[in-house]
């Protein structure tokens, strides 16, 4: 990792640095906190830390780097290796580690804006290029710590194309104005920098982040702007792009969004996320559309609704300890209530799947014939199904390769 000061940021100028003084460190991680809270990628990865104190140590970080023009220290950097290092010991996959700190980007300028009083805001918005500069600098910091975090280092996201490609993403998505610079990343990875931008998300099921990472450089050599994020490649394409060389991969599943505007590209990438996801889970491949995951996507879209429907559905049962009877309903919610067929694939004799029926609506309150009740279960058992896709399972192996039960992952 370069010790020397960043290219992209330099000294905040005196009225900037004071704008950046007057925040209150606290308030803005509050403000950011509120946002990863609505990010599944950090609030379905647990491990026993202080998020609000890991928060904070980034946040002063980079407040600091702005404010005096000096990059982290070796012992700093050490510091963030070892943090890394510990999230990929705890199993977090590399695509979400990196998703978070992209995301945390975007929400720390979103929180000064949002707290700033008009006469501060305008100082930002002036000097947006050398806030930014550093907030690009700081993660490609971050991507060159991955690089010693991750012990399998050939399948870090590192290259030139992909750190270009992704920056530029992220400031179309940030609504900041075109610049002489991002013309010139989109020239040199070839993209047409012009609306309409059609999102995308595609993955090869079973690949490894290498694989991917070679599926974006193709991507991006026939012109679209790609960058990897693990085992996934999101980005946008011209109109008109050729997907039909890549879909004859058969391992390929690819998410597209019809046209968008600026302000809806990262609203747009974050459901073409979890429509991969799911779909992946649930065995498709090829083209996938979001009409035939609108129910999933739904419960992905409102993660803490979508648990209280589980523990309303399931938590009565688990509290009696009643496996039978949670996997009586979970049957008849997938059989359609039909209390034949449920009893059939169970199996058990239908007087006894009736007799369970009992038990279940006097323990949880619910009637399995009433419809919205049978809607509540048919939602919890979906989000059972859908969550694992979406909120990775941090004990899960190697992305990738079943071989390896080695987490690669932050």
């Amino acid at each position: 990792m370069n010790a020397h000061p960043p290219s992209g940021a330099g000294t905040a100028g005196g009225e900037l640095r004071r704008v950046l003084e007057r925040f209150d460190v606290g308030v803005v991680v509050r403000r950011m906190e509120d946002g990863f809270g609505r990010l599944p990628a950090y609030t379905g990865f647990e491990w026993p830390v202080d998020r609000t104190a890991v928060v904070r140590w980034n946040v002063e970080l980079v407040l600091r780097w702005m404010v005096n023009g000096i990059p982290p220290d070796s012992y700093l950097r050490s510091e963030l290796h070892e943090f890394l290092r510990a999230r990929a010991a705890a199993g977090q996959p590399i695509e979400d580690s990196i998703l978070v700190y992209r995301r945390g980007a975007r929400m720390f300028w979103e929180a000064l804006l949002d707290l700033a009083d008009d006469e501060d805001r305008a100082v930002l918005v002036a000097e947006w290029h050398t806030v930014w500069g550093c907030l690009e600098d700081y993660l490609d910091m971050v991507v060159d710590v991955f690089a010693r975090a991750y012990a399998d280092q050939q399948d870090v996201p590192s290259t030139a194309g992909d750190r270009r490609a992704r920056a530029l993403f992220d400031r179309l998505c940030a609504r900041l104005p075109v610049t002489v610079e991002d013309r010139d990343r989109a020239a040199r990875l070839g993209f047409e920098l012009a609306e309409p931008y059609r999102p995308f998300t595609t993955r090869l099921a079973g690949a490894t982040v290498a694989a991917h990472a070679e599926l974006a450089s193709r991507l991006r050599t026939a012109g679209a702007l790609a960058f990897t994020e693990g085992v996934r490649v999101t980005g946008l394409t011209p109109p008109g792009f050729g997907w039909a060389a890549f879909l004859e991969d058969a391992r390929l599943i690819l998410a597209q969004d019809p046209p968008v505007a600026r302000d809806r590209l990262g609203a747009a990438a974050d459901g073409l996320r979890a429509l991969v996801a799911i779909a992946a889970r649930s065995g498709r491949r090829g083209r996938i559309r979001a009409d035939d995951y609108l129910p999933e996507l739904l419960l992905a879209d409102s993660p803490e609704a979508s648990d209280r429907i589980v523990r309303r559905v399931f938590g009565p049962l688990e509290r009696a300890e009643a496996v039978d009877l949670a996997d009586t309903l979970r049957c008849l919610a997938v059989h359609g209530f039909d209390s034949t067929t449920a009893a059939a694939a169970l199996p058990v004799h239908r007087n006894t799947l009736l007799y369970r029926v009992g038990r279940i609506e006097k323990l949880t309150g619910l009637s399995l014939r009433d419809q919205r009740d049978r809607t509540l279960v048919l939602l919890a058992v979906t989000w059972e199904t859908v969550a694992p896709a979406v909120r990775p399972d941090p004990g899960r192996p190697d992305l990738g390769r079943p071989d390896s039960g080695r987490p690669d992952s932050r």
